[in-house]
C-alpha cells in the first residue's frame, strides 16, 4: 500500500511517501512559519523523490494534532482535499502518538510534551513495554506545567517533544530522561501509525484541544481594530466553528448554537462559502455564507465576544462581499433581529438597508429585519 503522510503541526513542514516497509521519500522543511504556503511545493519535491503520480496513493494520512491551529488546520485540509480528489481514505495521527514512538524504549514509559506556551504543555503519558510503545494512559490534554508534572509516571521515564526540557527542569526529577528524537513528528512514523489503522468510515477531525475561550489573550484596552487574517474553512473545521458559534450566541434569545453536525450539513450546501476570522495564529470569528445565482445570503455571523467592535465583523463582512462579487453575486441578504440594534448598525454601516421585515421569526418571539446590500458597491470600497 502506498501512503502519503504529511504534518505541519508543530514547527516542520514534513512530507512522506512509503509503499508498506519501503520509504520512498521523506521531506522535512524545518521552521513552523509559512507552513501553508510550503506545504505544496515539499509534497511536490516528495512525489518526485518517489517517481509517482498522486493518483497511484492508495490512502493519505496527516497528524491532527495537538498543535499549532493554523499547522493542524493546513495539513488537514490538505489531506482531506486529495483525498477527496482522488477518492482515497484519509487517517488522522495525533502528534503526541507520533512523538512518543519515535522515543520508545523498551521496559520506559513515555511521555509526548509539547510547549503550549503561557505555562501550559500539551501531553500524553504512554505506558512501559518490553518492545514498541505501551498503551496510552491518557487522552492528549493541555495541562499547566506544575499540574503536568504531578501527572508524570513514577520511576525512570523518557521524555520526548518541545516541552521536555521545560517539563524536567520544573520536576527537578534525575529519573526523567530526555529523548534525542526530534521535538516534530516523523512523517515516516506518521504513515506507518496510518498504515496499521483500520479503514476509517469518516476523514478525521482535528485535534485543537485548547478551546477558543483559552486560546486568545485578554483584550483588556479598547483598539481601534485588531490585526486580522481572513481565511476560508471547510468541513475540517466543523468542531471549532461549533465552539466559536456556541460562545459568541451563548444566552442570545434570539438564536441557537449549533453543533459540529450542524456546520458540516451547512457547509455540504451547493454554494455555502465559510470564512474564519484570525488575530495572530488564534479564531476571532467566523462568518457563513451562500451563493445560488446571482443572490447570495448571510447564514451567519459571529465573533467572540471580548473582541466585538475591534473590526473583526468588519473584516470579515468585506472579505466575504468580495468573494461574493467575484463569484457572480449582485447582492447579499440577512436577517437580523430588530431588536439587535448593535448588529443592526454594523451591518447598516457597511451599506445595508431594511427592505422587509418578518414578524415571529425567532423561536422567542422576535421580528427580523430582512437587509439587502448591493454587492458591485462593496466590493469596491
Amino acid at each position: 500500500m502506498k501512503l502519503l503522510a504529511i504534518d505541519t503541526a508543530l514547527d516542520a513542514c514534513s512530507v512522506a511517501i512509503v509503499a508498506d516497509d519501503k520509504v520512498l521519500a521523506r521531506v522535512v522543511s524545518p521552521g513552523g512559519k509559512g507552513n501553508a504556503e510550503r506545504l505544496l511545493p515539499v509534497l511536490e519535491q516528495a512525489r518526485n523523490a518517489a517517481g509517482i503520480a498522486l493518483a497511484q496513493l492508495d490512502a493519505i494520512a496527516a497528524t491532527i494534532g495537538p498543535g499549532s491551529f493554523t499547522g493542524i488546520r493546513t495539513a488537514l485540509a490538505t489531506a482531506r482535499a486529495l483525498g477527496l480528489a482522488l477518492n482515497r481514505p484519509v487517517h488522522g495521527v495525533t502528534t503526541t502518538q507520533a512523538l512518543a514512538v519515535a522515543a520508545a524504549q523498551p521496559g520506559k514509559p513515555i511521555v509526548a510534551v509539547i510547549d503550549a506556551r503561557r505555562g501550559e504543555v500539551y501531553m500524553q503519558a504512554f505506558a512501559a513495554a518490553a518492545n514498541g510503545l505501551g498503551a496510552a494512559l491518557a487522552e492528549p490534554r493541555i495541562l499547566p506545567v506544575a499540574t503536568a508534572v504531578a501527572a508524570l509516571p513514577a520511576g525512570a521515564t523518557v521524555l520526548v517533544g518541545s516541552g521536555a526540557t521545560l517539563l524536567r527542569q520544573a520536576a527537578g526529577r534525575d529519573d526523567l530522561l530526555l529523548s534525542p528524537a526530534s521535538p516534530n513528528p516523523d512523517p515516516v512514523i506518521v504513515a506507518r501509525l496510518a498504515a496499521a489503522q483500520p479503514r476509517p468510515v469518516h476523514p478525521p477531525s482535528p485535534l485543537y484541544i485548547r478551546p477558543p475561550d483559552a486560546a486568545l489573550p485578554a483584550v483588556t484596552q479598547p483598539r481601534a481594530s485588531l490585526d486580522v487574517t481572513i481565511r476560508p474553512c471547510g468541513a475540517e473545521s466543523a468542531e471549532l466553528l461549533a465552539l466559536l458559534h456556541e460562545e459568541a450566541f451563548a444566552g442570545d434569545a434570539h438564536g441557537e448554537v449549533w453543533n459540529a453536525q450542524s456546520f458540516r450539513e451547512l457547509l455540504a450546501m451547493p454554494g455555502a462559502l465559510c470564512l474564519l476570522a484570525l488575530t495572530g495564529d488564534q479564531p476571532a470569528g467566523f462568518l457563513l455564507l451562500r451563493i445560488a445565482a446571482d443572490e447570495a445570503e448571510i447564514i451567519t455571523l459571529g465573533v467572540r465576544p471580548r473582541l466585538r467592535r475591534l473590526g473583526v465583523a468588519a473584516a470579515l463582512l468585506r472579505e466575504g462581499f468580495a468573494r461574493l462579487a467575484g463569484a457572480g453575486a449582485s447582492r447579499c441578504f440577512l436577517e437580523v433581529a430588530e431588536a439587535n440594534a448593535a448588529a443592526g448598525a454594523l451591518y447598516a454601516g457597511l451599506g445595508f438597508q431594511a427592505v422587509g421585515r418578518r414578524t415571529g421569526y425567532y423561536a422567542a418571539g422576535g421580528d427580523a429585519l430582512v437587509m439587502q446590500v448591493l454587492l458591485p458597491v462593496l466590493s469596491k470600497s
